[in-house]
């Protein structure tokens, strides 16, 4: 029998009248079982990440489970397992538990009347869910990036009416005293836009105090939700992040696949603010050669990981907080990368109402570099300058002197969060 008539039978039987739950109990009228026709995929969940089993243990495991018995038993990798089956809550999908017999550990395990069915469903569920979230989707102010815990509660019954409508657009200003066409500013951030200006509207509710803006490639694949991005200013702006991405040193192994752009007046302003105090402890009057550093003063596009979708949202909203440092390797304070593959180990895993692809995030902030120093365990504050007669203490501290690859920040506004950078790891 062909895999589409395998597929066709296993869809139809789904909706059969009268159906028991268990696919193993034929339909009322019916001599044979829905499993009568199908070759049956079973996956165990490993670590969130549904994997197929291969013969012949995929076949043990289906033999048992059609014959009705409680469980099998099958040696794996030199282990001893048995699969027992649970009582089915659903007529599309069985479930059973994989228990180590040696350690006790147990995973998950799920069947699906066949592979073609699974991809037919997924693409079902896509294609629902895109039409769900439609009017988001095409909002460019809409902060999709959720936690996949959360992703249940976008099916709830206010949620799904709450889709429906295009996400308010509530006009956001960066302040008159913001000059981002200064040319200390880097180049990405002086083309920003600074009118029609929006702040991020969250599907769950959340309160959000920031511009955002989604940035998707220009035609070709499309970015989180299925958003292709337009022409003009838009595709310039993709393609330097294209090439931040491709210098950061993760493109080989994930696809760059959208990105966020976030505009926060407070953040921002500090940002200047941090600056310019920085600019005159680096003048040269409180130090005891007299010699003028404010040229060791850059602003360095950075990268941030972080393990939730969630803080994502607080660091725009209320920037980087050291108070939150768990690894302080070189120093107690925030961690900033040159390279984005490293940071993406702290990065967090994402969901995007409408996307089925694996997605990930990370931030890039902008951080002021001043004058650094090799930082140690725990170290906070930093150490005094040799050179300051009034104790003032470095900038930042880094993991390499001679060419740091991390620098830390001890002070608030000393970093701004700039973009959320969303993208797919490749096979």
């Amino acid at each position: 029998i062909t895999g589409r008539l395998v597929l066709l039978v296993a869809m139809c039987a789904a909706a059969t009248p009268g159906q028991h739950l268990d696919r193993r109990v034929a339909a009322a009228g019916s001599y044979l079982s829905a499993t009568a026709w199908e070759p049956g995929l079973w996956e165990c969940d490993v670590d969130g990440d549904w994997t197929a089993y291969t013969w012949p243990h995929s076949s043990l495991i289906e033999q048992a489970y059609c014959r009705h018995r409680p469980s099998v038993e099958f040696q794996l990798r030199g282990m001893h397992y048995r699969v027992d089956f649970q009582p089915a809550t659903s007529f599309e999908e069985a479930s059973a538990l994989q228990v180590n017999a040696r350690t006790g550990m147990s995973r998950k395990i799920r069947r699906w009347p066949s592979a073609q069915y699974k991809a037919a469903r997924v693409e079902w569920l896509k294609e629902q869910s895109l039409r769900l979230w439609e009017a988001w989707m095409k909002a460019d102010n809409a902060w999709c990036l959720l936690e996949p815990s959360e992703a249940p509660h976008l099916a709830s019954a206010a949620q799904t009416a709450a889709a429906r409508t295009p996400p308010a657009r509530e006009p956001y200003g960066l302040g008159a005293n913001l000059a981002l066409s200064e040319a200390w500013w880097p180049e990405l951030l002086r083309r920003w836009p600074s009118d029609n200006l929006a702040c991020a509207a969250h599907p769950l509710g959340r309160s959000l105090g920031f511009a955002a803006a989604r940035v998707a490639p220009p035609g070709g694949c499309a970015a989180p939700g299925g958003v292709v991005g337009e022409g003009g200013a838009c595709a310039a702006e993709w393609s330097a992040l294209c090439a931040l991405w491709s210098q950061g040193g993760h493109a080989s192994k994930a696809q760059l696949v959208g990105a966020f752009r976030v505009q926060s007046r407070p953040l921002l302003q500090g940002f200047a603010a941090m600056r310019q105090a920085m600019l005159a402890r680096l003048s040269g009057e409180d130090s005891a050669d007299g010699s003028d550093r404010t040229d060791q003063l850059q602003v360095r596009l950075l990268w941030h990981g972080t393990k939730a979708a969630g803080q994502l949202a607080d660091i725009c909203n209320e920037g980087f907080d050291r108070a939150r440092a768990q690894v302080c390797a070189f120093g107690k304070g925030c961690y900033f990368a040159t390279s984005a593959a490293y940071s993406d180990k702290y990065a967090c895993d994402v969901h995007v109402p409408g996307d089925t692809r694996p997605l990930r995030a990370m931030l890039v902030a902008a951080v002021l570099v001043g004058e650094y120093t090799q930082g140690t365990h725990g170290m906070y504050p930093p150490p005094v300058k040799p050179h300051s007669r009034m104790g003032e203490r470095y900038e930042n501290t880094c993991d390499n002197l001679s060419k740091p690859s991390i620098l830390v920040t001890f002070k608030d506004h000393q970093a701004v969060p700039v973009y959320v950078m969303v993208y797919s790891p490749t096979k």
